[in-house]
């Protein structure tokens, strides 16, 4: 640890753009093909390596999980782990286990209830379980193939066993649903718990109550994208996306037993939050969702964001920052501006096209980048470093920066200055 420290204090020093080197580091992504062939999987067409791109991460103990959406074909396992304490260059090993991590070979479809077919990000919680939310879907990025209906998968992370599957109906999704991430808000003990799962494709947010086993949908207009944040450019590529909310963040529980949900649509600029007492309840009434998601602030130009997280020991929402190729922060105990919005880390090499951002409950962050432009819509050369996933104490990553904890009088000035800007926003209502 306090190399980590040392190692992070000088590379702050010399330079605040950069960063560690990477925890793990891959030009193509292979497998552990235990019982498995790898020259027949790749005579099959199971195993097509430049088709495999990772694109989110959880780290919970000795293991990173990681794992890889069925874009195109030749992804053996989409839910996958390394060790933290492996080689750079591991190989992943599929996860729960080859058996369950491969389509059937009858029809395509899952070879049994802890087979996932295709996700985006994952979620471990304090209860030990991992937490998947399930397309259901193969070739995404040429001719999509529904195989498995779109489901929310729990595993035991003790004992790496399947705890329980959802299939989610027709009444919560949309033709055009994408589910990209999910995060879950645990209450009184373990099995209260709420899942909260952006609709990135059709512009929602998706509830499940793990208790009651039941999903619902909540629509709000600032979950879609904003017209003029559509243009990205990273890695020399240029594009154009319409995407919804792909990420979402719980804060800390608040004086009244709920929490802040903080979201923003992939394609805006914009933080919003709405309290988690509005989407546990499936009956509350529209209007309510309506006047109940508010306008955190805009994080400025070109602050397109994919992921998020939330630190709960320091009070901080990351985020990754795909134009700029790094994550920035915001200490939600000060003002939601510009200034207090800084990207911490930028590297147009080692974090190009950063995917995931994750705090896990050691206080590390954990950032993947994968280059997702030129795999998309251009060519990758896989003779270089294509993916990485980069982490470090999060306390030395924002030593010095806006984000940094605020002092007792740096919080009193803070909350002054909040209430003048809110006096001044209702005088001008």
């Amino acid at each position: 640890m306090k190399t980590i420290f040392l190692a992070v204090f000088i590379c702050l020093f010399q330079n605040s753009s950069c960063f560690l080197p990477p925890k793990f580091q891959w030009k193509v992504i292979d497998f552990t093909w235990a019982n498995q062939s790898r020259k027949a999987a790749i005579d099959s067409g199971l195993y097509v390596a430049e088709n495999n791109m990772p694109t989110g991460l959880a780290r919970r103990r000795e293991k990173v999980f990681v794992t890889i959406p069925r874009w195109k074909r030749g992804v053996p396992s989409s839910l996958n782990y390394i060790y933290v304490n492996g080689s750079q260059q591991q190989p992943l090993n599929p996860y729960p286990s080859w058996a369950d991590a491969v389509l059937s070979d009858k029809d395509g479809g899952i070879s049994s209830n802890s087979t996932v077919v295709s996700t985006f990000r994952v979620h471990a919680d304090r209860c030990d379980r991992l937490w998947v939310v399930d397309n259901g879907v193969t070739d995404m990025s040429m001719d999509v193939k529904q195989v498995a209906d779109p489901a929310i998968v729990i595993f035991d992370l003790n004992t790496d066993k399947l705890l329980h599957r959802y299939i989610m109906g027709h009444d919560v999704l949309r033709e055009s649903s994408v589910l990209t991430s999910i995060v879950v808000d645990i209450g009184k003990n373990c099995s209260d718990a709420f899942a909260y799962i952006p609709d990135m494709g059709s512009n929602a947010i998706i509830v499940y109550s793990l208790r009651t086993n039941e999903a619902w949908r909540v629509d709000h207009h600032y979950f879609h994208f904003d017209p003029h944040a559509g243009t990205y450019k990273v890695g020399g590529v240029h594009f154009y996306w319409s995407d919804g909310v792909s990420s979402v963040a719980l804060s800390q529980t608040r004086k009244d037993g709920y929490r802040d949900l903080y979201f923003h649509p992939t394609s805006s600029t914009k933080q919003f939050k709405m309290s988690t007492k509005l989407l546990k309840n499936k009956n509350v009434p529209s209007e309510d969702i309506f006047n109940g998601v508010a306008v955190v602030g805009d994080r400025g130009a070109n602050s397109q964001a994919t992921a998020c997280d939330f630190d709960h020991q320091s009070k901080i929402l990351f985020y990754t920052q795909l134009c700029k190729n790094g994550v920035g922060c915001w200490n939600t105990e000060k003002l939601f501006t510009a200034e207090n919005n800084p990207v911490i880390i930028s590297d147009c090499n080692l974090l190009e096209f950063p995917n995931d951002v994750k705090v896990d409950q050691e206080g590390n962050i954990w950032i993947l980048s994968n280059r997702q432009s030129r795999f998309l819509y251009e060519s990758m050369d896989f003779d270089q470093v294509n993916f990485r996933i980069l982490t470090a104490p999060v306390s030395a990553v924002v030593q010095g920066t806006p984000c940094e904890r605020t002092t007792v009088f740096g919080k009193a000035l803070s909350f002054v200055k909040r209430n003048k800007s809110g006096s001044k926003q209702s005088l001008t209502n």
